[in-house]
């Protein structure tokens, strides 16, 4: 994919993260909370990792290879959850890595701060059929969210 630079959105304390050898010029984690940001940017920031205090439904993003958008939008309502991504394709970045549950067979609509399954090929969201899935083999709830994945999509592909 000839990533180079990685925009994590949002990235939360960095927990995992930091444990990656990332081979990237730049990684760009962005989050809402002040607070996780200023301590992200004294443990981890450096050169290459920048932390920066954006929302990413409504902020100008910084253009990026790639977004990496990991358990969040299943937060989101429908109507947030295309405010971000039409945001994220304002920014001008290539790809997104983002949360699915591939095999299931509907979506319902939450109040944003919540959590439920998304399926990101179902309406009213419709992505085109993913670059690639990765299976995170999640044992949760004894193997029910069995399907979580993480999905790569051009952005470009994403009708919305």
């Amino acid at each position: 994919m000839n990533v180079r630079v990685l925009l994590d959105c949002p990235c939360g304390d960095f927990y995992w993260l930091q444990h990656s050898k990332l081979d990237i010029e730049e990684y760009i984690g962005v989050d809402i909370v002040q607070k996780i940001i200023k301590l992200n940017q004294q443990k981890y920031g450096n050169k290459c990792y920048k932390f920066k205090k954006l929302d990413i439904e409504k902020d100008a993003l910084p253009k990026a290879d790639m977004i990496l958008c990991r358990d969040c939008l299943v937060h989101f309502s429908f109507k947030d959850i295309l405010s971000t991504i039409k945001n994220f394709k304002r920014s001008s970045s290539r790809f997104i890595l983002t949360t699915t549950f591939p095999k299931r067979l509907s979506n319902i609509d939450i109040d944003t701060g919540g959590w439920r399954t998304l399926n990101l090929q179902l309406p009213p969201l419709n992505f085109p059929r993913p670059i690639k899935l990765i299976n995170e083999k999640c044992d949760e709830v004894e193997g029910t969210y069995s399907d979580k994945s993480l999905g790569l999509w051009r952005l470009e592909d994403i009708a919305i």
